[in-house]
This record gives structure tokens, C-alpha cells and sequence, in this order.
């Protein structure tokens, strides 16, 4: 008997990986607008240091997702310390806050009387800038939060932005002693020099991949694909494309936030100090973050490669969590044909890592299985 036919859109993380998880039982067709799979994660060179659009750790408490990622691919230890800039005290802090960095700030004082008003009082979660208002104070909030994310979202508040991600403080709004950024149970990042684009390699191979194909049109009443290359469908579609541009923006554009990426090489072995990977920026600064990217790939060189991330409204890559756009998505889920499944951070239009777009593909996987 023929096997069903998968059709997958986008051949970054979340759809190479569902590739791979159903190629035995599904004859797999892979569409990727780009030359190359991986999209971001993918990694280039530039004046001989390996980068990423973006700093791409994999960080994760799920051991099955753990578990895809090892058979694939050899992943290293990898701690990953941020820094924060706050400009008005012309100062570095560790980030996530510190309670041992808070009595070096110039206004300690108002900093820990607002703490502890706030002692007792579970954090309110009506918005982001609620939140964490209830849950630091508003100095801090003013320091670390405030500029910093509206930057970071292209937003004119944060109180336009819901409180409900599970990414918000990473658990604790300020810590005591462990300065890593992510204290998940497994982090890392590849072995290799091209980080992780064997992974993709790999996770395609057995599939009829077809790069140079993107999406055109997606007639979702008769589930077929319109590309230059014919028309596709399947009898499961897995999409991991933008949702708005799939269902032909009939409730309007989904709003995110872009990043222009800018590649700076530096004549000396490292620019940081040797256990920064990141500084953030919190003020009025145009740009959010400077990485290092050789802290990442162990790179060894004589020279250092910077790399600087603008928000612009040009491009997505950060989808903006507002109750407004959340109703947006709302609507158009509510257009999904069946043995239709969107997942990945464009597919389900969620602020989602590596270890989140492999949890959606073994989630597809066991639903279609």
C-alpha cells in the first residue's frame, strides 16, 4: 500500500524535524523558499568566524526533545552569561538581576524600599509592564525592562504586551548567585564548526527536499500549494510559515518586531570579558544586543566577530504578543483545513527557541502517527 503524503512548509527547525519523525511512515515533500535549510540557525562565515543570525543556543528541561537533537547532532556544554548596559549609571550589571548587584547601583536605596513594599504581594499579570512592576519595582523595572522591551517589540508600551509568556523571567524576576542566563537541566551548542547544519542535512536526507521553492499562494479550500516550481499538497500539511501570509492576510497583518543584523570584525582575540557571551542594552540605544559570537562556537582566532542587532519594522522575527494580535491569531486558526498543523515561531506566531520548535514536530509526529 502507498504511503500517505506529507507536504512541509519551511525547512528550518520545526519543519525539518517533523520531516525526520515521519519520513518511515509518510512519503515527505520538504518546500523551502531559501538555498539552504535552517533559516536563521543556519550558520554563515564572515571574515572567517562562523555566526548565526542571531545567538542560537539550545537550551531545554525536555529530555525527548534532548533526545532528537543528540541522535542527529554531537551538542557541548555551553553556559550562556548576559550582561546588561543601563546608561543613566554608565554601569554593566549582570542579567538576570542580581541581588548581589543591587547595593552597586546609585539608588539602592529607593531600589530596596520599593522591594520591600512589594514583599508578601503575589506579581499581577494584567500586562507585561504590570508584571514586572509588581514583581521588581519600578525603578528596576526602569533600569532593566521598560526601554529595553519596548525595543525589543517595536512597542509604544508595554502595557500592550500580555504578561502570560512563559519566557518573561525565566522563573525568578531576581536571583542570588547562579548568573547563568538559562538554568535549564541540558544547554549547549554543536560540536561542530557549521553548528547545527548537519542537523538539517541530516533530518532531510530520505525526503524529496526542494529548496529555491517558495510558497506563492495556498488555496486552503482545496489544501493545494501554488509554488513556480507546480502545485503541491498531501494529505497531511505541515505549515511552518507565516499564518497571516498563508491564509492570504484576510484578517490583516500579524505584527512582529524585525532586527537588522549587523557583523563587525575586531583586531584583538576577544572583545568581552572571557565569560560575557552578550551585553544587552536597556536604554535609548537603537540597538538591544551585542554578542560574541566565538564565546558561542569556540572559534579560535587572533581576530573577534561582533555581532549587533537593530529592531526595525522591515522584517519578522519576533511575533508581538498583544491581546489584540492574540485574537488576530485567533481568527485565522479558526481557518485551518483539516490534517492541517502550523507550528515553529511563524507557524504558531509564538516566541519560540530551538528546543520549542522540536517539541512541536514530536507533537505533530505523535497526533499524525
Amino acid at each position: 500500500m502507498a504511503k500517505k503524503k506529507l507536504l512541509v512548509l519551511g525547512a528550518g527547525f520545526a519543519g525539518a524535524t517533523v520531516a525526520h519523525l515521519l519520513k518511515e511512515k509518510f512519503d515527505v515533500t520538504v518546500l523551502e523558499a531559501d538555498a539552504h535549510a535552517g533559516g536563521g540557525c543556519r550558520t554563515q562565515w564572515y571574515g572567517g568566524h562562523p555566526y548565526t543570525f542571531g545567538p542560537r543556543i539550545f537550551f531545554t528541561k525536555d529530555d525527548e526533545v534532548v533526545k532528537v537533537m543528540k541522535s542527529l547532532l554531537a551538542i557541548r556544554h555551553f553556559d550562556t552569561i548576559s550582561m546588561t548596559y543601563i546608561d543613566k549609571d554608565s554601569e554593566f550589571y549582570n542579567y538576570p538581576i542580581q541581588w548581589s548587584d543591587l547595593p552597586k547601583m546609585p539608588d539602592h536605596d529607593r531600589i530596596k524600599a520599593e522591594i520591600d513594599a512589594l514583599k508578601g504581594k503575589k506579581p499581577v499579570a494584567d500586562d507585561f509592564e504590570g508584571y514586572w512592576i509588581s514583581a521588581i519595582g519600578e525603578t528596576l523595572y526602569e533600569k532593566f525592562v521598560n526601554h529595553y522591551s519596548k525595543k525589543m517589540w517595536g512597542v509604544e508600551s508595554n502595557r500592550q504586551l500580555t504578561a502570560n509568556w512563559e519566557w518573561v523571567n525565566r522563573g525568578i524576576p531576581i536571583r542570588d548567585g547562579d548568573i547563568r542566563l538559562y538554568q535549564d537541566q541540558f544547554q549547549g551548542y554543536p560540536e561542530a564548526a557549521d553548528g547545527y547544519n548537519a542537523y538539517f542535512d541530516k533530518a532531510l536526507a530520505g525526503t524529496t527536499y526542494l529548496p529555491l521553492t517558495p510558497v506563492r499562494r495556498f488555496d486552503f479550500n482545496r489544501r493545494i500549494v501554488h509554488t513556480d516550481k507546480g502545485e503541491f499538497t498531501g494529505d497531511i500539511i505541515v505549515n511552518t510559515l507565516p499564518i497571516d501570509y498563508m491564509f492570504d492576510r484576510t484578517y490583516g497583518k500579524l505584527q512582529y518586531c524585525g532586527r537588522t543584523f549587523m557583523k563587525f570584525v575586531l583586531p584583538v582575540e576577544q572583545a568581552m570579558p572571557e565569560h560575557v557571551t552578550w551585553v544587552h542594552y536597556a536604554s535609548q540605544e537603537p540597538y538591544t544586543r551585542i554578542t560574541e559570537f566565538k564565546k558561542i562556537t569556540g572559534h579560535k582566532s587572533p581576530h573577534t566577530l561582533l555581532g549587533l542587532e537593530i529592531p526595525d519594522n522591515k522584517s519578522r522575527y519576533y511575533p508581538v504578543q498583544s491581546p489584540a494580535e492574540l485574537l488576530r491569531l485567533e481568527q485565522y486558526t479558526k481557518m485551518f483545513p483539516k490534517d492541517f498543523y502550523s507550528i515553529g515561531r511563524h507557524g504558531s506566531f509564538k516566541y519560540k527557541g530551538i528546543p520549542d520548535a522540536i517539541r512541536d514536530a514530536l507533537d505533530v509526529a505523535k497526533a499524525v502517527s
